[in-house]
């Protein structure tokens, strides 16, 4: 009797456990979600957040399902969130809205201030961004621009953060930016925008410390992976980045401000049908550093300028090139190495491309 009673006590508690395991999904169709890809579907996102975010436990998980899109506006998951990680798994598609019903706001979907993040797409996870219906009302292009483009995906004031097998099309402008935040780490990403997109960068890092990119396609309008200001402690591994403007660490300097990126690892990289592939550029005024940078293992297939470092960039063809900026290179040793490049015989090749160089 006794064992019989034991029996059935862990079988019960077994039993229960799983209960517990189901409950840590929420699953936005259950908070009202259609998935039919016209319907606002941005409460329902937002009410299964908060729900997840409040429960307790190890882990809690967001599901948006496969085989349905769901519209979604500029929304913000916020933390801190009660469970040591919260998951946020994308099978289905999630569709932006088209500029013109679009706020004030320069995100699409932003985290802020989560500690222990995932979002995963099981390789079948989609962002489509829309980025076509902004790409012609570009602030710099038209005066009368509907506001500065939005970001699809923003990781801002968070840590320990893995964004992992899904991909990005067609972002407002940037498609994935880190900012202010640590121990982040993007792999198995596919990110894609026409060659002609403007300023829809794959991955965007500033002011954030131990982000990793690793294993991902990345083809866009402007550059793959641009690490800009305040960013330390970045390494990008295994990265095939074609079409766009390269791997870039900058713009530093803008506006005469003092601006720094150092400790910088960039290998194994295949640039193809790229502008540009190893990239450093400052503007004109600004003054600070770029330091403890290396690019090895690179390989080059129809790049117009393979090594490119510009000390006076600017982002307007009609703003003349004519101050030297004050940013510059400087370290104890080498600062900047570039080795075990792989340079296709291609005639018009400009192998290392230097502007304003100090």
């Amino acid at each position: 009797m006794g064992i019989r009673t034991a029996t059935l006590l862990l079988a019960g508690l077994a039993w229960c456990g799983v209960l517990v395991a189901a409950a840590g999904v929420f699953n936005v169709k259950d908070y009202g979600a259609r998935g039919d890809g016209t319907t606002d579907d941005t409460k329902a996102f937002m009410d299964a957040w908060t729900a997840a975010c409040g429960a307790r436990g190890w882990s809690a998980t967001l599901l948006v399902p496969a085989a349905k899109s769901f519209l979604v506006g500029p929304t913000r998951f916020s933390g801190p969130c009660a469970s040591s990680r919260i998951i946020v798994q994308v099978m289905g598609t999630i569709t932006a809205p088209p500029a013109r019903p679009w706020s004030e706001k320069n995100y699409w979907l932003m985290f802020y201030q989560v500690h222990g993040l995932t979002v995963t797409g099981g390789s079948t996870g989609l962002l489509d961004g829309r980025g076509g219906t902004w790409w012609g009302d570009k602030c710099k292009r038209h005066a009368d621009c509907i506001s500065k483009a939005p970001t699809a995906l923003v990781v801002m004031n968070c840590a320990d953060v893995e964004l992992s097998q899904f991909s990005s099309k067609n972002s407002p402008q940037m498609h994935i930016a880190v900012s202010q935040s640590s121990k982040v780490h993007l792999t198995q990403l596919t990110i894609t925008a026409p060659w002609n997109s403007p300023n829809t960068d794959g991955v965007h890092i500033d002011r954030s410390q131990d982000v990793r990119v690793t294993r991902s396609t990345i083809g866009t309008g402007d550059d793959c992976i641009s690490i800009g200001p305040g960013s330390q402690f970045v390494t990008v591994d295994g990265i095939v980045c074609g079409p766009g403007h390269g791997v870039s660490a900058g713009s530093l300097g803008r506006k005469g401000a003092t601006e720094s990126v150092e400790y910088i690892d960039v290998k194994n990289v295949q640039f193809i049908n790229t502008a540009n592939g190893a990239r450093i550029k400052t503007w004109q005024g600004g003054k600070g550093y770029a330091r403890s940078i290396s690019f090895t293992d690179i390989n080059f297939t129809n790049v117009d300028h393979p090594v490119v470092i510009n000390q006076f960039y600017v982002d307007r063809r009609d703003v003349p090139n004519m101050v030297v900026v004050h940013v510059f290179i400087n370290c104890w040793t080498i600062c900047i190495r570039v080795e075990q490049l792989v340079l296709p015989s291609f005639p018009n090749y400009k192998y290392f491309h230097t502007e304003g160089v100090l």
